[in-house]
């Protein structure tokens, strides 16, 4: 697998602006979006999604709309009697999102069990995503079996890019998210954290503090954004600079622009781009996504951005 991406996947309803009252229901959650995006710019490589879905009519709809989308599925394990995730999301004038979920039943939380049926997808993977939201679903033990597995990983040369995507929701209390965010930095090879997400953890309030403060625990790169501002980038090496983004667009709605970013920066940073070029990459598809409705916008609204990826 040439990029595998970790996370749970959710049935996501998002309302009609034109009739509140109806919801279409597309693919969601952050590290299906992200594949999605990486399957849409990436045709030449293998883009992988590991987690797990029920065997019930929504599961696989689900399933067989993530390989249509020319994602591989064969680590998407399906647990018999099983049922997925689903989220409601409602959009305001200004593009902002609110949420709510029923997800306690998804079958991804059993994921990194005693019995680790994810450990050969790891193993055979070149380029890894995932982030806060798949250990913030995860029981304790399981991890810190996915940490591990995440280490020899990168041990043996696999990329381990991590976002810190915290939503407080899913953590049982602020302490066990800033401990178990800490360690995922340390595994990560590249890190990608917010300025919004540092703050909410670790209580930075300028990039600055942020990008100094996840250097305690990341060392490899590490990539910051702050909402549309400029991206800081610190080297392994510890070398920093800060990249200017284009002006930003108006957002009609801002589901998944941290995914979309993550899928346009890996996808470059995958192909030998400088980590500017990376960004900016990354910038770029996540500014056309905020333009559409739900997570996953039209491949035909994705032309400029698949052929500037093209190898």
């Amino acid at each position: 697998m040439d990029i595998l991406c970790i996370g749970e996947p959710l049935a996501e309803f998002t309302n009609d602006a034109a009739n509140l009252n109806q919801f279409h229901r597309r693919l969601g959650g952050d590290m299906l979006n992200a594949a999605i995006y990486l399957a849409r710019l990436r045709p030449d490589l293998r883009i992988g999604y590991l987690s797990r879905l029920g065997d019930d009519a929504m599961s696989r709809w689900m399933r067989d709309a993530i390989a249509a989308e020319g994602v591989d599925v064969s680590g998407v394990a399906l647990e018999p009697h099983g049922s997925p995730g689903l989220s409601f999301i409602s959009t305001d004038e200004d593009g902002e999102r609110s949420f709510v979920y029923w997800r306690d039943q998804s079958p991804a939380r059993r994921m990194f069990s005693p019995e680790m049926s994810e450990a050969p997808a790891l193993s055979n993977a070149r380029a890894v995503l995932f982030s806060g939201i798949a250990l913030a679903i995860l029981p304790a033990a399981a991890r810190a079996r996915m940490l591990s597995a995440l280490a020899h990983a990168r041990a043996a040369g696999c990329l381990v890019a991590y976002d810190t995507n915290y939503r407080a929701r899913l953590w049982t209390s602020h302490q066990e998210a800033t401990d178990w965010s800490s360690r995922a930095l340390a595994v990560a090879s590249v890190a990608l954290p917010s300025l919004e997400d540092m703050g909410a953890l670790w209580g930075c309030d300028t990039p600055e503090a942020a990008l100094q403060h996840c250097a305690r625990f990341a060392t490899g790169e590490i990539v910051l954004t702050t909402g549309g501002g400029a991206v800081l980038h610190r080297s392994s090496a510890g070398e920093a600079q800060s990249i200017a983004l284009p002006a930003p667009v108006r957002a009609r709605d801002t589901t998944a622009a941290g995914d979309s970013f993550d899928a346009g920066f890996l996808s470059a940073f995958q192909r030998g781009k400088s980590p500017r070029e990376a960004v900016l990459a990354g910038a770029r598809l996540a500014a056309r996504v905020v333009q559409f409705p739900g997570a996953i916008i039209p491949k035909s609204a994705m032309h400029e951005e698949i052929a500037e990826h093209a190898v």
